[in-house]
């Protein structure tokens, strides 16, 4: 969360610039449309959109980079479950209990 958001808020801000510019809210401006009618009617649409599956886009990166921190073991601590540490904690067993390994790792692969 600390560093994801950055793209997302300059997207938004591009998408925002955009759509303050656009020739259909200087018509609804001079139509003596409030702020309040144009946020939610012609800025929020335009923009609300375009930032939210941008955001469900990052979402299997974002996975992937927190359960390979965890997989090193710079994750979360113990008690938190946590893809990456599951993966490496289930390692030596992989041979007699394959379903522990491929239960995260399928989990991961079904996000991505």
């Amino acid at each position: 969360a600390a560093v994801a958001w950055a793209p997302l808020a300059a997207h938004t801000a591009a998408l925002y610039a955009q759509e303050k510019a656009a020739p259909h809210l200087a018509a609804a401006v001079a139509l003596g449309a409030d702020r309040a009618h144009l946020l939610r009617r012609h800025v929020l649409p335009g923009v609300l959109p375009p930032v939210v599956r941008h955001a469900l886009l990052r979402v299997p990166a974002i996975a992937l980079a927190l359960a390979s921190l965890g997989f090193l073991g710079l994750g979360t601590r113990a008690p938190a479950p946590e893809w990456g540490r599951m993966l490496s904690e289930n390692m030596p067993y992989a041979e007699r209990a394959p379903w522990a390994v491929l239960a995260p790792a399928a989990a991961l692969a079904a996000l991505g």
